[in-house]
């Protein structure tokens, strides 16, 4: 039975979630336990439709592609980069809106808005694109910083964790059981991606690590694999950032902003991804960046109660 809106008698977003590594799993959480949205179907590789899910998803439709379901509102895009356009078009050529939350900046990323907003327009359907936590919520709070502190420096700090795209594309080799990607700071300030590799029986770890300095995700970058008996024993649960900015020479007063936040990073993503849903309804077709979707419509029905209460 399809459930009503309690404060304005509309139903339910019915969302579905392509992949389910650790951002998808985190997305169906999401949704699973908010009262606005349900789960419309989880979609996987061909070759992975036949695997078990958590007991809690028993109940989910498990589909190879979203034209097998009818009626969805949107679709939350959990894929690698390199994946998510191909992703976008099979979603947007059949009338279902998109999030997607690729890890893209400058250059790169204004080219990747502007490839899908092309589908979108084309198509006649929303997306929103970058809505993760870098670019996404991390975006609204460095334009926030520029408002307050119009002139001024603004420094980034990153803490060491999980690299999310390049642990899912380290996770597709032949071979790997599972994965964990890394970013350090050598001594000499070059960035260093560290791989730990859980291989499968009898699997080469020369081959494997071959493989992933190979992918275009790693090329020119220090790429340094390690086998190790459990990724799971080594998964941190947090990330962590600081944000800080500073009023320059000459400005009025002495203006200091400072953020700083740890956090799990899969599940950051996934809130940002279902929120950005929530606001999917009231978008014109195109490709929209977070910073472009109003606030109070990522907070879907609770918008009245968050004006609420924080404002």
């Amino acid at each position: 039975m399809v459930k009503q809106n309690s404060r304005h008698g509309e139903k339910e977003l019915r969302l579905g979630i392509v992949g389910f590594g650790r951002v998808g799993r985190a997305c169906a959480d999401v949704v699973l336990e908010a009262k606005d949205l349900t789960v419309a179907a989880i979609v996987r590789r061909l070759d992975r439709v036949a695997q078990p899910l958590p007991e809690v998803f028993s109940q989910v439709p498990v589909v190879s592609h979203t034209a097998q379901v009818p009626g969805m509102d949107g679709v939350l895009l959990c894929v690698p980069t390199a994946q998510v356009f191909e992703a976008a078009h099979d979603c947007l050529q059949h009338g279902v809106p998109v999030v997607e939350s690729s890890i893209l900046h400058g250059e790169a990323f204004q080219a990747h808005r502007e490839a899908i907003d092309r589908l979108a327009v084309r198509f006649k359907v929303p997306a929103i694109v970058g809505a993760g936590w870098d670019p996404g919520a991390l975006s609204l709070f460095r334009s926030l910083f520029g408002l307050l502190v119009p002139e001024g420096e603004l420094e980034t700090t990153h803490r060491v964790a999980a690299s999310l795209h390049h642990t899912a594309m380290a996770r597709q080799v032949t071979g790997v059981k599972e994965a964990l990607c890394t970013e350090q700071v050598a001594a000499g300030g070059t960035k260093q991606r560290y791989v730990y590799v859980e291989v499968e029986p009898g699997v080469d770890v020369a081959h494997v690590a071959a493989a992933i300095r190979a992918d275009p995700l790693f090329l020119n970058e220090e790429t340094l694999v390690f086998p190790v008996d459990s990724v799971a024993a080594l998964e941190q649960e947090g990330r962590g950032v600081v944000l800080e900015r500073r009023s320059g020479p000459g400005s009025k007063g002495h203006q200091r902003l400072l953020f700083e936040a740890r956090f799990d990073d899969a599940m950051m993503t996934a809130r940002l991804m279902v929120a950005a849903a929530r606001a999917l309804p009231g978008l014109s077709p195109g490709a929209h960046a977070l910073v472009d979707v109003p606030l109070g419509a990522l907070w879907g029905e609770q918008a009245y109660d968050a004006e609420r209460a924080w404002l």
